[in-house]
């Protein structure tokens, strides 16, 4: 009986994707719906101690507590981002509703009560460069609300993935959503095996 149930729903979820409402959920309201009138607790000083050390070729791992979308994100981290360059207006590659997406760090600072930055100690310095170009040859991707596997769309981590074209990070796939398909998340990205955290905003006090 228990495979039965996995069949059932997998075949909901699947037919959920599919749905117009589904679509607009993601897109039009999840992402704007915090449930607390008030800003992150995240300060300016923290975000000058983290754009310190930050450099291009970092990944970016956020949460915010007070988020719809931390709900239905499963694993502790919600959001993931590449640091493509310092210094310019447009730092940060993301993945969000709005698609493809140019920030700076600070952009994410504002929209996270916790933020992590990680870097891949299998990757040198020609290879960062690689990253960052495959990075930005997606600018023209939409956001991937089916999260399956292909650089057509692409949600938040798996942009990072994707660029990681040798798959030197060796971050987890495990179907955590329990669809039958593999999933990169954000979570899979900070407990890989070849990255180390080099700053964490829980850590500043």
């Amino acid at each position: 009986m228990e495979w039965i149930k996995k069949i059932i729903y997998r075949k909901a979820i699947l037919m959920l994707f599919e749905s117009p409402i589904y679509k607009w959920l993601i897109l039009k309201l999840f992402p704007y719906v915090r449930f607390t009138c008030y800003y992150t607790s995240f300060r300016g000083w923290k975000y000058m101690r983290g754009y310190k050390i930050l450099q291009p070729g970092d990944i970016i791992i956020t949460n915010d507590k007070w988020k719809l979308t931390s709900l239905l994100v499963p694993g502790e981290w919600t959001h993931a981002a590449l640091c493509v360059d310092k210094g310019s207006e447009f730092e940060v590659a993301e993945m969000t509703h709005t698609d493809f997406t140019r920030s700076t760090f600070f952009d994410l600072c504002r929209e996270s009560t916790r933020l992590v930055i990680l870097r891949c100690v299998a990757w040198d310095a020609e290879y960062v460069k690689k990253v960052i170009e495959t990075c930005l040859s997606f600018k023209d991707a939409e956001y991937d609300i089916k999260f399956e596997y292909g650089v057509k769309a692409l949600y938040c981590s798996e942009l990072v993935v994707s660029s990681d074209v040798e798959k030197r990070l060796q971050a987890s796939d495990e179907d955590i959503l329990g669809l039958g398909m593999k999933y990169i998340s954000p979570t899979g990205i900070y407990k890989a095996k070849n990255v180390e955290v080099v700053w964490d905003s829980n850590n500043e006090t």
